[in-house]
């Protein structure tokens, strides 16, 4: 294993000395670099990262010298995934097309990181585009396995330690699977809560940008923080919320192994006084078994990549060159009517919700832990995606471990109540992180 503790909100108050608090966080940030990057892979090598980040620490000190207080993220790092553009380095999204191609301006959320203070530690690995393609970064608990993706970079950092917060996107399950596969906490806020400029887009309808930390506080400092209109919740909740479970074939896509576990936690939780109401949904099986989603995505996929495809084809790889092709054949009216099912679903889970007194849909977050790295399966969307669909905002905590390896719990709330899905996830959290018994 190579797993080392990297806890953002002991980072957030460590001393309070401007050089002493950036050195330690910089040394610490190369050291670890050093000793794991090697073997997980988690960041786009980059030239010179030492005299980049020498320069960063630099201009932190001229900026802040003689404040009154420094910032909440002074000196910390915080990897970016290769999606979001960063000024100064290149944006290559997986590809081989030319950073010259791709690179844009950078965007709100890592203007925002930089003005509260962080280091961007790097680039992290994503698969081609966010949609498929080979990986070099391993998963820091067995580097025989996958970190998951298409965040896997991002995850894999945080997982090893290298950084205590980065930051992924999701489309189908690109947050919520690395996370569950490397044992971190990743959160994917609702649909547009987060503004997606300086991204590049997979889909449009779907691309959300998400968070990885080592723990539930870590991630409910960094929602507060980059997370627009946030409102903290109460610091204790009045009950225990009401957990729902899916019926139907979505508590079939996972492995024996998986529902063992997941039945475990949910005794648990029930012997400890919470409620769990098993529910009808507001879906078709057939829609989460069948293949529009992923028609959907293609077809996005498709229009977004419309004005390089032409030119540059050969330089993309074979999976993605196939789903673009397959996306410029389904039409702009099939499209529409995809976007039109997401606001139908968002509405009604939020009436069933009312309906059956839910607080939380909870599952497994995968139907199975880290595959190995010759299997070529850097996750499944089937538990992750439909909530996506929906624009619901989703948590993984790691929860459990099956062979050696963490398998995530999946809390998912109500479009627009993130702060209530972390609360929530709050009240889990101690119920919940790593008791369950060895599947």
């Amino acid at each position: 294993m190579l797993l080392n503790n990297s806890s953002l909100t002991e980072m957030m108050t460590g001393t309070d000395e401007l050089e002493t608090s950036l050195g330690h966080s910089l040394d610490l940030l190369m050291e670890r670099f050093g000793q794991l990057e090697p073997h997980i892979r988690a960041f786009v090598p980059e030239a010179d990262v030492e005299q980049r980040l020498r320069r960063e620490k630099d201009l932190l000190l001229r900026t802040y010298s003689g404040a009154e207080a420094k910032p909440a993220l002074f000196g910390i790092p915080v990897a970016i995934k290769d999606l979001l553009h960063v000024d100064g380095l290149p944006t290559r999204a997986g590809s081989q097309l030319s950073a010259e191609l791709l690179t844009g301006a950078e965007g709100s959320l890592v203007t925002k990181l930089r003005a509260l203070g962080a280091v961007i530690a790097g680039k992290t690995v994503t698969e081609e585009f966010a949609y498929n393609g080979p990986i070099a970064t391993r998963n820091p608990h067995n580097t025989g396995h996958t970190p998951g993706g298409s965040s896997a970079g991002s995850a894999a950092a945080v997982a090893a330690g290298i950084c205590p917060l980065a930051v992924g996107t999701q489309t189908l399950r690109s947050v919520i699977a690395p996370a569950s596969f490397c044992g971190v906490v990743g959160f994917k806020p609702s649909y547009g809560r987060v503004p997606l400029d300086g991204v590049l887009l997979f889909s449009p309808s779907f691309d959300t940008i998400g968070f990885f930390t080592q723990d539930l506080p870590g991630m409910e400092a960094a929602a507060a923080l980059l997370v627009p209109g946030w409102q903290a919740p109460p610091a204790v909740m009045s009950r225990k919320p009401v957990l729902g479970i899916p019926r139907g074939v979505y508590m079939e896509l996972m492995s024996p192994e998986v529902k063992a576990a997941f039945t475990t936690q949910i005794t648990v939780l029930e012997q400890l006084g919470y409620r769990i109401r098993h529910v009808d949904m507001p879906w078709k099986d057939e829609f989460i078994y069948g293949d529009a989603m992923i028609r959907f995505v293609q077809g996005e996929l498709a229009r977004e990549h419309e004005r390089w495809f032409a030119d540059h084809r050969e330089e993309y790889g074979l999976p993605v060159q196939e789903a673009i092709l397959r996306g410029k054949q389904i039409p702009d009216e099939e499209l529409e009517q995809y976007r039109g099912q997401q606001m139908i679903l968002r509405r009604d889970l939020k009436e069933l919700m009312v309906q059956e007194g839910i607080d939380l849909w909870v599952s497994p977050a995968q139907g199975g832990t880290a595959p190995k790295v010759e299997e070529n399966n850097t996750g499944w969307a089937g538990l992750a995606a439909i909530w996506g669909f929906a624009g619901s905002p989703s948590i993984s905590l790691p929860a459990a471990t099956i062979g050696n390896m963490p398998l995530g719990f999946q809390c998912i709330g109500t479009h627009g109540e993130d702060e209530a899905l972390l609360a929530w996830a709050r009240e889990l959290w101690p119920h919940i992180a790593y008791n369950s018994a060895e599947a």
